[in-house]
């Protein structure tokens, strides 16, 4: 009677046993296959190659505009080289006109093209997500399984083997698992690390995104004004090439015009007066070696540029920006980054109005736009952290102990001394100047065709004012 109850629990247990191990091995071999699945992440479900032809059709188009746009420069070129007549001068506003479209088309298809990007990002989001906790789910219940599976001693699986042979294998068959558990868990880790750095090239496809809307909007603008000057050469001279000649030699000096509209600049809430930026420029350039009037476009595009130029505060459009940032952030990486440059903004702006003397809230810095967060302050539009690092060099120039990014002269030290690290500014280097400008608003990314349109603005405003200032 012991003898058949102790034969009826060896096969009760080999036979559970036995279903634990199938079951172990069917789930691994599941769980194995929707990890490659996860891995390979296959293109027709997540339409990632209809995104990718999407792109490359839009890029496509867009060199196509810039050939076209390039087509328009040079026309507007070859124009400027002949005697000025009415018929020459519509022709120059027609083409800068076809160009500033074509320049919006472009802008505009760089947006579709950002959509495209941000819309491909966010399908391998959550595709990765959703495979990533089927995998943890089928993680959980083959770690169940294989507790289950482990309840019983080392002794107790010998005893109920017939053989040596067959509890080894058994062993190591089950070790095998484990292995094979231990490299999915690092895999599945991979796959998070995967998502996180698509997740923080989604957040800078949506910045640019950002900066593109803003730029379509100047370019808009821009067009509209160009429209406007046209028709008005119409409208004074009626058609006629006498009344144009005869309207040239009444309005020789454009200096009026442009000493009006750098009287739009601020300075701590008050007015800059022409005469002031052109003394600033001209003894700032002759210190350093830069161009006043290259420094007069930089100024005066800035103004152009910055519609909420000073019209922010630290607290909320700097500061508080960087830290809305941090809420949001889809990775630890990228929330330790916003806090780290909130603080560091506000250490610096604080370094700044302390030596200063001044409330942090009496001065106005540059407002939070429609991408990353505001903080430029005064004409230069100089972030703290970055006019700290200039603060000693801004100082020897201006001879300001200690230099106020809101003061016209240290301002325009700043910007002179920022644009002079570029290799032949200092010496008036056409190239060298078009590089500058273009450093200034776009860092090292500056030769991105969407940001073009700046240096090209600071370089045509830089050459009016040459020609205009040379007499004086």
């Amino acid at each position: 009677m012991n003898i058949i109850f102790k034969s009826k629990i060896k096969f009760f247990s080999n036979n559970h046993r036995a279903i634990l191990l199938c079951g172990l091995f069917v789930l691994f071999f599941i769980f194995s296959f929707t990890m490659v699945r996860s891995a390979e992440v296959g293109a027709d479900e997540m339409n990632v190659q209809k995104n990718d032809q999407r792109i490359e059709q839009i890029k496509e188009e867009i060199k196509q505009t810039q050939g076209e746009i390039n087509k328009y420069t040079e026309e507007v070129k070859a124009q400027q080289q002949k005697a000025r007549t009415l018929q020459r001068d519509i022709a120059i506003y027609n083409s800068k006109m076809n160009k500033n479209e074509l320049e919006l088309k472009e802008t505009k298809l760089s947006i579709q093209a950002a959509d495209a990007e941000i819309d491909k990002i966010k399908e391998i989001l959550t595709e990765g997500e959703i495979k990533i906790e089927e995998n943890k789910e089928s993680l959980r219940n083959l770690i169940r399984l294989l507790y289950s599976y482990e309840q019983d001693s080392m002794l107790e699986i010998l005893i109920t083997r017939d053989n040596l042979s067959d509890f080894f294998n058994e062993i190591d068959a089950v070790e095998s698992v484990k292995d094979g558990m231990l490299q999915t868990i690092v895999d599945l880790k991979n796959q998070k690390e995967e998502l996180n750095f698509r997740s923080e090239e989604l957040e800078e496809q949506q910045k640019e995104k950002g900066k593109l809307i803003q730029i379509k909007s100047y370019q808009n603008d821009s067009l509209q004004d160009l429209k406007v000057q046209k028709n008005e050469l119409l409208e004074v001279t009626k058609g006629d090439e006498k009344q144009f000649q005869q309207l040239l030699e009444e309005n020789k000096n454009i200096l009026p015009s442009l000493r009006a509209e750098l009287y739009d600049l601020q300075s701590l809430g008050n007015k800059i007066k022409f005469d002031d930026a052109y003394s600033a420029a001209k003894y700032i350039g002759e210190r350093i070696g830069v161009r006043p009037a290259f420094l007069l476009g930089i100024l005066k595009v800035e103004s152009n540029l910055g519609k909420n130029t000073g019209s922010g505060n630290w607290e909320d459009d700097m500061y508080g920006c960087y830290m809305r940032l941090s809420e949001i952030a889809r990775t630890s990486k990228r929330k330790a980054y916003y806090i780290k440059r909130a603080n560091t903004e506000k250490n610096a702006y604080f370094s700044i109005i302390d030596k200063l003397g001044i409330d942090p809230f009496s001065v106005k810095v540059s407002k939070e736009p429609t991408y990353g967060c505001g903080g430029a302050m005064g004409p230069a539009q100089f972030i703290p952290s970055t006019w700290l690092a200039y603060e000693p060099r801004i100082a020897d120039v201006s001879g300001h102990y200690p230099p106020s990014p809101w003061e016209l002269a240290d301002a325009m030290a700043a910007m002179a001394i920022l644009v002079s690290d570029t290799p032949g500014v200092v010496g008036g280097n056409y190239d060298a100047e078009y590089e500058a400008a273009g450093r200034y608003l776009g860092g090292g990314n500056w030769r991105s065709k969407n940001l073009f349109f700046y240096p090209n603005k600071v370089m045509l405003y830089a050459n009016l004012y040459e020609e205009e200032l040379s007499g004086l």
